[in-house]
Formats: structure tokens, C-alpha cells, sequence
């Protein structure tokens, strides 16, 4: 799973069937599999949650530190990947450059999840985003979601948005900082898709019409903002934010029972089992 890029119906359907029967259950079906954790940047959510994955599917896990790797004695990163893929049976890699990733799948004898790659893509994070909407709301209705915050840092959001591009009767807004909205790509991709003009995409908080919205998917947002946006929202709205937050989020929201960042969290663990099953069982059929 390489990348978040053009989606299939077939294969988010089958994710989501596996996850919600792992989101409850634990299996020791996978024993005799490895999966070898290769993180070349900080994480901590990402890392655990496919480490306690591979535990709960009865696997195990090896984990590679860069900083104690013979990398800082001038290997490079192709035989560190061919190394790593003698020791597993699938294997996670966050990189900042994507060519990175995209490279190692050529150099890997196993398969590579892409665990994120610095501000452009977050597969497994956009999954389970979508993955928690899909519990609450049918994503073949008409929905209207609004990303807050940093949307042109956001590798989150830019996956989710893959994923949202085979739902064409989801609406999506943006209300961005300043200097920090979508790309001309990001809007160009949104407009194709479920055919809305730019202008219709980002709006303004002298024009937001909150109680609209379904889903309020906060990448980051002023704290004295935060108190009056929620009250004006629906009662029956989710709302969500990747972690970590930086303080700028007020924590008053913790309480809030639209608020899912916790669950996002859990199903993490859910959507990451369900990965490694497609990988270790449903590929091998195909």
C-alpha cells in the first residue's frame, strides 16, 4: 500500500468489512508473520498503533532505529532496504520523500505500507478518517464536510481527500489559514471530482455557515475560534482532528460527545489490522 492515490471502491469496501470485525476481535492467525516497523522520521501514533496491530493479529514486530543503523556509517537506503526485507513479512516505512517509499518497493522482496511521507501523502491515517465517518454517516449520502486549519501542510487531509474522490455527493469546503490553503492541484482535483468551483471550495469566516456541516475535520484551529464554531454546529456533526495537537486546540473539546479524535485513534488500530490482513491473506489470492 503505497500510496492514497486513485482509490477503489473495492478495496476501501473490503478494509472496512475486515476492520470492523478486528476493531473487536483478536486473532493469532498471523503467528508466523513479521512486520518490521522502518520509521525515518519521529511518530509515535502511526508506529504504536502498527505495532499493537501485528501483537493483536498474534504477530511480531521488529523495529528499526536509524539512529543506531550502520545509515550513519554511509549505508544507503537501498541496502538498508534490501536488509530490512530479509527480516519480515511486510514492511512499514514513513519517509519525508515519498520517492523514498516508492523506490524501496523496488529494492523490497516484502510488501511496503506506506506509514507516511512528511507533508504529501498518509494512507493508513486517511483510511481510518474515512473509515470513522463511514461509521456515523453513509458516504454515499450527501454530506458536507469542512477541513479547518492548515490544509496545505496537512498530509491527512490530502489523503482523506484521495479516498473522498469516489464519493462525488460528498461536498467538501476549506477554511484555511492565510497562506495556508489548498494548492491549485488540491482544487483542481476537488473541482473534477465532485464539481465544485474554487470559489465554492474556500470560504471565509465572515461567510461560514457552520450548522451545515456534517463532518468539521480540524488540522489546527485558534483556541478563541474553537468555543464559537462549536456552538453554532449541529448537534449531530462529528468532529475530528488529527493528533498530536500543538496547543492550539482548545482541550474544552475533549468532553464534547461530537468530538471523535480518540476514536480515530482506536480505529487506527482497527483499519491497520485489517492492512496487514489484505496484505498477508487477500494478495496472495488475487
Amino acid at each position: 500500500m503505497l500510496s492514497s492515490k486513485n482509490p477503489t471502491i473495492f478495496f476501501i469496501n473490503r478494509i472496512f468489512s475486515l476492520a470492523h470485525v478486528y476493531k473487536s476481535k483478536h486473532t493469532n492467525k498471523f503467528k508466523d508473520k513479521i512486520l518490521v516497523n522502518a520509521f525515518f522520521e519521529p511518530s509515535m501514533r502511526t508506529s504504536l498503533s502498527f505495532e499493537s496491530a501485528m501483537y493483536r493479529l498474534g504477530g511480531n514486530v521488529i523495529t528499526f532505529n536509524k539512529d543506531i543503523s550502520t545509515m550513519n556509517k554511509g549505508e544507503n537506503i537501498e541496502d538498508t532496504i534490501k536488509a530490512l526485507s530479509k527480516y519480515g513479512d511486510a514492511m512499514v516505512i514513513r519517509h519525508p520523500d515519498k520517492s523514498v517509499i516508492e523506490e524501496a518497493a523496488k529494492y523490497s522482496d516484502i510488501p511496503i505500507i506506506n506509514g507516511g511521507t512528511g507533508d504529501r501523502e498518509h494512507p493508513t491515517q486517511g483510511l481510518l478518517d474515512l473509515y470513522t465517518i463511514h461509521e456515523c454517516f453513509n458516504l454515499h449520502d450527501r454530506l458536507n464536510i469542512l477541513f479547518i486549519g492548515d490544509i496545505m501542510s496537512s498530509s491527512a487531509i490530502k489523503s482523506l481527500l484521495d479516498y473522498l474522490s469516489i464519493y462525488p455527493k460528498i461536498k467538501v469546503n476549506m477554511l484555511p489559514y492565510d497562506n495556508r490553503g489548498p494548492s491549485m492541484d488540491m482544487l483542481y482535483d476537488i473541482g473534477m471530482n465532485r464539481r465544485q468551483l474554487p470559489d465554492d471550495i474556500i470560504i471565509y469566516e465572515d461567510r461560514l455557515d457552520i450548522e451545515k456541516y456534517d463532518v468539521i475535520y480540524m488540522s489546527s484551529l485558534q483556541e478563541e475560534r474553537i468555543n464559537n464554531l462549536l456552538s453554532r454546529a449541529k448537534t449531530d456533526c462529528i468532529i475530528m482532528r488529527p493528533f498530536p495537537r500543538d496547543g492550539e486546540i482548545d482541550r474544552s473539546i475533549d468532553s464534547d460527545p461530537r468530538n471523535k479524535d480518540f476514536e480515530q485513534i482506536k480505529n487506527g488500530v482497527a483499519i491497520r489490522k485489517a492492512i496487514l490482513h489484505y496484505i498477508f491473506i487477500d494478495l496472495k489470492e488475487q
